[in-house]
């Protein structure tokens, strides 16, 4: 398995990968039991006169198999699994060969009896010689055995023919064929010459089965012969194919994922793990790397830390997910991680010394350090491990300055690590290089083995040979040797670290909070959107109620009105009329007991029990405003202004207020001047029975003097209306003879 070169292909792979996870995942298991190595078989088929192996050609038969039965699973899935199913075509199906290999071959690689109606028949007829020849054999037996010549009494085998032992001495006493003795010389073996021709039959019996067996491997050799090319072809696609799905299987192991593949020379890894550490311990044992290598014109990062705190380890971790994503392997790693598509990567890690080569550690490292400078290109991916180390730490120090240095001129991605205190003031100082260490915990005295980036970081010698328990005097001296400079610096790194340390914490936990409140108002505001939703519905649902009662009490008032009409407002109608409006007069009331006028603060205070105008959820005031109160429901808070809320003792209703308030029109007077006769009589009747029903006994009608003819026609059609008790003209202050006084009622 080799990584692509071509960001384009190793994108393609890790997409294939992605579909295999899934198609797993949904069937549970892809079964390649039974895929063989073919490629020796199918290159001995076609030599002239050479015959397959029972053996060989069941692997035939079940690498056809399997051939056929990932044909079939991709091709009714190609919709869903698209890039897979581009495989289909190369896949072979020829069920004929495959019925006939398994037909012919057994799963131990014998071949069947029915594999020829020929063999069934010579098999049966050896079962059959094979019986005859053994009772003759246990005859002859029981009866030498009764004269003592047998050596023992059993039947064995010499040359392929059944033969009985004989002591020596006796062998003339039975007529037949010696075959052989034993090597004490104190057995003969004897086939008598009753049993001759059986044996003979039998031998010549087991000839055909080998001849007909041989026929039948034959066959099917040439079956397979024909089968070359396309079998060729499809053992190369499910091998691949195999490979494919060991890596999705792997990628389920390890909860992994594609990262992005770029052109673009930046590494980027979030929660990376490393694999192998993974395969020996718990995912939640191993700590995760976040590390970027490329931006902000960074192209080297120089990695410092303790002793045993997982330099090395973050330095492979790099170098083997960048390996494993461009060969298509899902890596262990956050899926917004980006790796670039390197020409060439380049690994100075361990220790190469020699002494049949005259290698020591340092002149293998150089000799590996000339091949990478020689090599290596802006499109190269360069890891060296304790650069500048096993010499003078002045001169390593300088060599691998310069090392840095010419790497990040070529602008090389560069990850190293390092005790030399040298390179990380070089990195510190250098444009496009940067530190980065691996985290200590002082107080406990052991690495944490975080990685954090931008900060140098100590080696912690001193700090680690007191937890292991070198003499303090010891400490002391080795302080002392070290200068003041060098202890100062060391203080200065360790106060950094453990700064960085309280800062990654406080960060951590303020991320963490964030998030949490970031939750709470999400939730909250979804809370919120959906008592809105719930305020609306409530007020729809309520509106269309109300309006539903006002038709009914307007449908209700033109009935009675009408009935007053055609029965002459009989007394028992008007009974029936004035029971029915009292009951709609009811009902509207219950819909105007939702109107009430809003409350003021003061109505409402902190600890009501409030619902909201129009609905039947019960809330508690938590807090009263300027215009508006905190009220708890059940499903969260919420701001709401006084107007809206109602408190919950008093009656409940479902109804909001009604858009308009129905109401009879019944005006004291009517005006009816410069109407004609008929038209002033309409009015006269319609504003009588609209007083009427709203309950007046005394109205005026203003029709002016004139001529007296309008005033006549009204006092006509008066006399004609049984609810008009008496009329009579005004008096001098009601109007005079310009005004006619009605008393209306119910007629006695």
């Amino acid at each position: 398995l080799r990584p692509l070169p071509r960001a384009r292909d190793a994108r393609h792979e890790l997409a294939r990968v992605e579909e295999a996870k899934r198609l797993l995942i949904a069937e549970g298991n892809v079964a390649f039991e039974g895929l063989k190595d073919l490629r020796v078989a199918l290159r001995k088929c076609v030599i002239e006169n050479a015959v397959l192996t029972a053996a060989e050609l069941l692997e035939v038969g079940t690498t056809l198999r399997v051939s056929r039965t990932i044909h079939t699973l991709l091709a009714r899935r190609k919709e869903s699994y698209p890039l897979l199913a581009e495989t289909v075509p190369h896949l072979l199906v020829d069920k004929v060969v495959e019925y006939n290999i398994t037909q012919a071959i057994d799963e131990g690689g014998g071949i069947r009896d029915n594999a020829s109606r020929e063999l069934r028949t010579i098999r049966s007829d050896l079962i059959t010689v094979g019986q005859q020849l053994r009772r003759r054999l246990e005859g002859i037996l029981r009866r030498v055995s009764e004269q003592a010549y047998v050596q023992d009494e059993i039947i064995t085998t010499r040359d392929g023919r059944l033969v009985i032992p004989v002591k020596t001495e006796f062998r003339k006493q039975i007529p037949g064929f010696i075959h052989s003795s034993s090597a004490s010389g104190a057995t003969t073996y004897v086939e008598p010459a009753e049993t001759l021709d059986l044996n003979n039959a039998l031998r010549e019996l087991q000839l055909r089965e080998q001849q007909e067996i041989q026929r039948i491997l034959r066959e099917l050799t040439a079956q397979v012969r024909d089968l070359r090319d396309p079998l060729d072809a499809a053992q190369a696609e499910l091998s691949y194919l195999d490979v494919l799905f060991a890596k999705a299987r792997y990628a389920i192991e390890v909860i992994g994922s594609a990262p992005e593949l770029t052109e673009e020379m930046v590494i980027r890894l979030r929660e990376a793990r490393h694999p192998v550490l993974l395969q020996r311990h718990r995912r939640e044992n191993v700590i995760p790397v976040s590390l970027e290598l490329g931006e902000r014109e960074v192209t080297a990062i120089v990695i410092t830390g303790p002793n045993a705190g997982g330099k090395s380890v973050t330095l492979k971790t790099v170098g083997l997910l960048c390996l494993c994503a461009q060969s298509g392997i899902q890596i262990p790693a956050s899926p917004d991680s980006t790796v670039p598509a390197f020409e060439r990567i380049f690994v100075e890690i361990g220790d190469d010394q020699s002494i049949e080569q005259d290698l020591s550690t340092f002149s293998s490292h150089l000799m590996n350090l000339r091949r990478l400078l020689e090599e290596a290109t802006p499109r190269s991916l360069v890891l060296i491990d304790e650069l500048g180390a096993g010499t003078d730490p002045e001169e390593g120090g300088a060599l691998g300055m310069a090392v840095l240095d010419e790497l990040a001129r070529r602008r090389t991605p560069t990850v190293v690590t390092t005790h030399l205190g040298s390179l990380k003031a070089f990195a510190h100082d250098r444009p496009g290089m940067m530190n980065g260490s691996m985290e200590f915990d002082q107080e406990q005295l052991r690495p944490t083995f975080r990685f954090l980036m931008g900060v140098p970081g100590s080696s912690y010698a001193l700090e680690l040979a007191h937890r292991i328990g070198l003499p303090g005097s010891l400490l002391e001296f080795a302080k002392v040797r070290m200068g003041p400079d060098k202890v100062r610096l060391e203080s200065l790194l360790g106060e950094l670290a453990r700064k960085t340390q309280e800062h990654e914490e406080l960060l951590r936990s303020t991320t963490e909070e964030r998030n949490r409140l970031s939750a709470l108002v999400q939730e909250y505001e979804t809370k919120l959107a959906g008592v809105r939703t719930e305020m609306k519905e409530l007020k729809r649902r309520a509106t269309a109620d109300a309006k539903e009662i006002i038709t009914k009490a307007q449908s209700t008032v033109e009935r009675v009105v009408r009935e007053i009409r055609e029965h002459q407002a009989s007394g028992e109608v008007l009974r029936s009329a004035r029971q029915t409006l009292n009951e709609v007069r009811s009902e509207v009331a219950g819909v105007e007991a939702a109107r009430e006028e809003a409350p003021v603060a003061g109505d409402i205070r902190p600890g009501d029990a409030v619902r909201l105008r129009g609905g039947s959820a019960t809330g508690e005031v938590q807090a009263v405003g300027k215009g508006g109160a905190t009220v708890v429901w059940g499903h969260g808070t919420l701001r709401v202004p006084l107007r809206e809320l109602v408190k919950a003792g008093r009656q409940d209703t479902r109804y909001p207020a009604p858009a308009g308030e129905y109401s009879v029109h019944a005006e004291p007077e009517l005006d009816v001047r410069g109407l004609s006769g008929d038209e002033a009589v309409l009015r006269v009747e319609e504003f009588l029975e609209n007083a009427l029903v709203a309950g007046l006994h005394r109205v005026d009608i203003i029709h002016g003097k004139g001529t007296g003819a309008l005033r006549k026609r009204i006092g006509d059609a008066l006399k004609s209306l049984a609810y008009v008790r008496s009329f009579r003209l005004g008096e001098w202050n009601e109007g005079g003879a310009g005004v006619t006084v009605v008393e209306i009622g119910e007629p006695s």
